[in-house]
Parts: structure tokens; sequence; C-alpha cells
């Protein structure tokens, strides 16, 4: 092996780029590194605001009903639906979907006339709160079914 002058045989401190030594300096430095890319990075902080609304719906008794809306905010925001002002629990008959890009919907499966109200989402995070508010008109059976046999019996009469 020939030997360059002017080097002596012994390591150096600070080592060959792939000695132990460096190859902790070198993983700390990437470490540093992500760690400054992942701060800057890192999200604003945005109250929650709607980029799409719940719109009203009108639906015949029996079917389902589903409110959609997106949700932007961070970090973060809970949502809660309600009913009339009264929170909704999630259950068979009301499902409460919410993805990670901020899309939510209510859906309400086999609507009856007590499902009739006002829905409203609400999304809350540290800097804010933003609703949306739309109506559930929900046709039943009965009015539909009585008032055309009404008419028919009256065009029958005359």
């Amino acid at each position: 092996m020939a030997m360059i002058s002017g080097l002596s045989g012994r390591k150096s401190s600070t080592g060959s780029p792939t000695s132990p030594l460096n190859a902790e300096k070198l993983e700390s430095e990437d470490v540093s590194q992500a760690f400054l890319e992942a701060v800057a990075e890192e999200k604003p902080h945005v109250k929650p605001y709607f980029s799409k609304t719940i719109r009203d719906l009108e639906v015949v008794e029996g079917s389902a009903a589903r409110f959609d809306c997106k949700i932007e905010g961070y970090p973060d925001p809970e949502v809660v639906w309600f009913k009339d002002d009264q929170s909704i629990r999630e259950s068979r008959h009301f499902q409460i979907d919410y993805d990670e890009d901020g899309n939510c919907s209510l859906i309400i499966s086999d609507v009856c006339g007590d499902d009739d109200a006002k829905y409203t989402c609400k999304a809350v995070n540290s800097l804010g709160e933003a609703t949306c508010t739309a109506e559930l008109i929900v046709e039943t059976m009965e009015e539909g079914g009585e008032g055309e046999g009404e008419e028919e019996e009256e065009e029958e009469e005359e």
C-alpha cells in the first residue's frame, strides 16, 4: 500500500467521510435539516370556514337525505351537527362522515316527518368557528296521497 507524502498512517480526528464519527455527524445534520423542512412546511393556522356549504333538501318520506359540505381550517376543526339547535348523536338513523380532506356529510336514513327541520353544521378550532345551515323538507306520503285522491274524487263528481 502506498502512502501519500505529508500524511501519517494515523486517522485524523475528523476521519474519512464513511467513518462512524462522520456518519453520526451526517445523520445528525440530516435529522436537523428534516426538522427544519417540516417546520417550514407546517400549515398556517386558519380559523374554520366552509368552501362548500350544505343546501336545502326536499325528500320523500322513507328515502334517505344527505347534507354535504367541505370544511377548511387548521388545526383540523371539530365538527358538530345540529337538528333545530339540538346536537345530533350518531345512530343508525343519523350517520356522520368526515374525511381528512375536510369533506363532511350527514346522512339521514329512512326519513320521516319528524326529520323535517333546520340542520346546522358547526366547525370549531382554537382560532374560531363557522356554521352553515339548511332546511330538510319531508314530503309525507299521506299529504301527497290524500291530496291527489281528493282531486280525483272532485273531478269525478263534476
